[in-house]
């Protein structure tokens, strides 16, 4: 089978796609047809997964056309955002090569720009409703994203809740005991995307919060945000280090106590309803158990499954994690972790895959 990525740019999914595939079945053949060069998470490596790449530019319609052409693909799995290159597939292929269309976020549950370095495109409700009732399969980060996709369009084609799932093969193969003790308080670990625009990932208050409530917090950014280095200044317990390789990043995580996946909610809280991060799945990879701010979605990952806390209240912080039984959390954690990984859930997507081409 012969599966064509498209992407305006390549991201971490489609890469943990990738090395599932690969791995599984190392028979199949893929491509990547993307617009511009900023391979923003992608972290330089990854490329050799790929049989070609395909850049399409400013105006992507004739060299889609010739990347199909020349690849030949069973079937497209297009990522947003945005959704326009899924429209364009579609435009162009419909009846003959099927698409999937993978939702990462939902463009009508943000009130903030999507920050990937390309223009906004025009009318990108109208794309979202054509994108979703147009393809051949839908997959999403959630059933949660599931469930807002169906409450605002006609979905009829096969549909797939995949989260963004660790790559079992950068855990770390064996995790410290269950029943350390890393100090009191608790120490808290946030590793990924900062940023100062008011937005989700803006946490500069959360921080401070956390920080003045009594805890140690550790920040690993994705990218370096000088700000949040002027931030940790003057506030002690916030140590901001330098941003990490994967490899790096995920051999220091088991020595914290809680990974934190709390984000601010001021502008995006339906969008974030929805998410499963990246950030989640490498924590509890990592043995750590997760706290998280109420997200629907996370919410439901942690308290209902017992991998971690959604706090309802910042109030007495340290006395809400001291009474946890955090030996017996870690052991839940390390009972399902490589559960919880793409090689252990990518014959689901193939499964759909198979489906939709066969």
């Amino acid at each position: 089978m012969r599966i064509l990525f498209l992407q305006q740019q390549p991201c971490m999914r489609a890469l943990k796609y990738a090395v599932g595939l690969r791995s599984a079945f190392p028979w199949m053949r893929l491509g990547f047809a993307y617009q511009g060069k900023t391979l923003s998470g992608w972290y330089g490596s990854g490329d050799e997964l790929f049989e070609r790449w395909w850049d399409l530019g400013s105006e992507p319609i004739k060299p889609l056309r010739a990347a199909v052409g020349e690849f030949r693909p069973d079937l497209i799995h297009s990522h947003n955002l945005p959704d326009s290159l899924t429209a364009i597939a579609l435009e162009l292929f419909t009846g003959r090569v099927p698409v999937v269309h993978d939702v990462h976020d939902l463009q009508s549950l943000r009130r903030t720009p999507y920050e990937h370095g390309f223009p906004e495109p025009r009318k990108p409700l109208a794309l979202e409703q054509l994108a979703v009732e147009e393809c051949s399969a839908l997959v999403t980060v959630s059933a949660e994203l599931l469930e807002e996709v169906r409450a605002r369009y006609r979905v009829t084609a096969p549909t797939l809740a995949f989260a963004n799932y660790a790559l079992r093969r950068d855990l770390p193969m064996a995790l410290p005991p269950a029943e350390r003790r890393n100090g009191h308080p608790p120490r808290l670990v946030y590793q990924g995307t900062l940023s100062t625009n008011g937005g989700h990932y803006d946490l500069r208050e959360i921080i401070r919060t956390l920080v003045r409530e009594g805890l140690s917090l550790d920040v690993y950014p994705s990218r370096s945000v000088p700000a949040y280095a002027e931030f940790a200044a003057g506030l002690p317990g916030l140590r901001v280090h330098a941003t990490l390789p994967p490899s790096r990043l995920l051999a220091a995580l088991p020595q914290f106590d809680f990974g934190w996946a709390g984000f601010n909610s001021d502008l995006n809280g339906a969008h974030l309803d929805t998410c499963l991060p990246n950030k989640v799945y490498e924590y509890l990879g990592c043995g750590l158990p997760v706290l998280t701010l109420g997200h629907r979605a996370l919410s439901r990952l942690v308290d209902g499954s017992g991998l971690g806390l959604s706090l309802a209240t910042f109030d007495d912080l340290v006395g809400q994690l001291s009474a946890l039984d955090l030996a017996e959390i870690r052991g839940r954690v390390a009972a399902v972790r490589l559960e919880l990984t793409v090689e252990s859930n990518i014959h689901r997507l193939a499964e759909l895959y198979e489906a939709v081409a066969g």
